[in-house]
Parts: C-alpha cells; sequence; structure tokens
C-alpha cells in the first residue's frame, strides 16, 4: 500500500474527514485569573460554530508567590504608616498635656493662635 495517495489536493478537497479537520473551528486558551482569590489557570478549548468546550483550573504556584509577596509588601506598608500616625499622635498628645501641665488656666490657650493650627 503507497503511503501517499496519487491525487492528494482533490482527497482533501473533497474527502468530508479532510474538510472537517481543515475548519478552524477549536481554539486552544490558557488563561491566568484570579478566582475568588485563588491564583488559577484555565486550559481547555472553545468550538467557535458550537460555542462550546472543556477546560480545566489548575492552581498557579508561581503567580500566587508573586501575589503573596506583593500582599505582603502592601500589609508591611499599612503597618509602617499606621504607626508613624500612632507616633505622631502620641507625642502631639503628649505636646499638649505638656503645654497644660505648663499654663493650667481654662482661658489661656485661646489666645494662642499656635495652638489652633493643625499640623
Amino acid at each position: 500500500m503507497p503511503r501517499v495517495v496519487p491525487d492528494q489536493r482533490s482527497k482533501f478537497e473533497n474527502e468530508e474527514f479532510f474538510r472537517k479537520l481543515s475548519r478552524e473551528c477549536e481554539v486552544y486558551l490558557k488563561a491566568p485569573m484570579i478566582l475568588n482569590g485563588v491564583c488559577v489557570i484555565w486550559k481547555g478549548w472553545i468550538d467557535l460554530h458550537r460555542l462550546d468546550g472543556m477546560g480545566c483550573l489548575e492552581f498557579d504556584e508561581e503567580r500566587a508567590q508573586q501575589e503573596d509577596a506583593l500582599a505582603q509588601q502592601a500589609f508591611e506598608e499599612a503597618r509602617r504608616r499606621t504607626r508613624e500616625f500612632e507616633d505622631r499622635d502620641r507625642s502631639h498628645r503628649e505636646e499638649m498635656e505638656a503645654r497644660r501641665q505648663q499654663d493650667p488656666s481654662p482661658g489661656s490657650n485661646l489666645g494662642g493662635g499656635d495652638d489652633l493650627k493643625l499640623r
């Protein structure tokens, strides 16, 4: 039996089997995404004529590590900013308490414009 048929082009163009396989109707996809807070890769195919297909989700370890590192950096930055705010607030309160102890008269801070300024 020969490996090829004598008139390959006509067989390719006229036979239903080859016509079906030559149509570009299936698209294969690999799409990384974050689904409910979890890094996954959707792998599958979609038939463009019927608009159906099949796929599966796989855990994306590399992307999960990257996202975790970003989340840790954001958390540390928020923690640092909170600490700085608390330190400034504490020093401001201590400064105000020291001023009150120096001049305990009730109306004395109304005349000073420096006390009314915001920092």
